[in-house]
């Protein structure tokens, strides 16, 4: 029988193996067999890397810190494997930073203290270590700004690999700890980068790109920034639906949002489709 091996490179978490059991174990259910690749505190050499990424079928990717996982590749040289692997069809998968890594660039909140390596093994790296609240580190919805513990820090854009088009937004509809709402933020971003699409993905939702086709996928019960009549535009006091956001400037300076369908075209999904 064919044999599924998922790659799992936490670099962005810092190779905690907390993460790693928390994002591989549904895998490990389903009979797959899981490797990791491990260079967040120690380094392997191009070929042992070159071994596990030839020898994978997915490559998942954490999330966690963005701008250390991608400067860390690049150090390495784990960024032009992972590209060649796209090239033979690899499966490419991941959330928060492993959704950002795979485009041109992503709203990031690497610049979140409590994300640096030092503190996050300090709290997280032993085997009896406890792993974050989900909100702490992906934001609570926008509506509950109450349960943000604020602290000053800015959301930046960090380089992607380039494999799709676009500055990508994971959380779109979260406040992080610094109390400011990703959706606001990415608008001022994407003004700043006026020459990029923006695509803002919602907490509880998923973009899946296969071939020349995409889905949006979503979590049945949960809220996002979606209205529920498309007509309307997002509120930061209201809840609608989980869902993804396509986002361009015009050329007066503004930045216009379109919500994306349930499924169609990559090739669509990639242009500035104007009203």
């Amino acid at each position: 029988t064919y044999e599924i091996c998922v790659l799992y490179i936490g670099t962005a978490s810092y190779d905690i193996n907390l993460y790693k059991e928390r994002q591989t174990c549904q895998f490990h259910k389903m009979g797959c067999h899981v490797k990791s690749l491990n260079i967040a505190n120690s380094s392997l050499t191009f070929e042992e890397m070159k071994r596990l990424v030839e020898g994978a079928t997915i490559i998942l990717v954490s999330g966690g810190n963005t701008l250390f996982a991608m400067e860390r590749w690049r150090l390495l040289g784990l960024d032009l494997l992972i590209k060649i692997a796209v090239l033979r069809g690899v499966i490419m998968a991941g959330g928060s930073a492993g959704a950002i890594c795979w485009f041109d660039g992503g709203h990031s909140d690497s610049m979140d203290p409590d994300t640096y390596r030092i503190p996050m093994l300090a709290k997280y790296g032993s085997k009896n270590g406890v792993p974050p609240n989900r909100s702490r580190f992906y934001g609570a919805p926008v509506d509950d700004h109450n349960s943000v513990d604020e602290r000053e820090w800015d959301y930046i854009r960090v380089s992607g690999l380039g494999i799709f088009p676009g500055l990508i937004c994971p959380h779109y509809d979260r406040i992080q700890s610094n109390g400011v709402p990703r959706l606001v933020d990415f608008d001022q971003m994407m003004k700043r980068h006026s020459s990029e699409l923006g695509i803002g993905i919602d907490h509880n939702a998923a973009l899946l790109i296969s071939g020349s086709d995409f889905r949006v996928l979503s979590i049945a019960g949960q809220s996002g920034s979606v209205p529920d009549s498309l007509g309307d535009t997002f509120f930061e006091e209201s809840s609608g639906l989980p869902g993804v956001w396509i986002k361009y400037v015009d050329v007066d300076g503004r930045v216009l949002s379109k919500v994306v369908p349930s499924s169609g075209k990559v090739e669509e999904l990639m242009q500035r489709i104007q009203d």
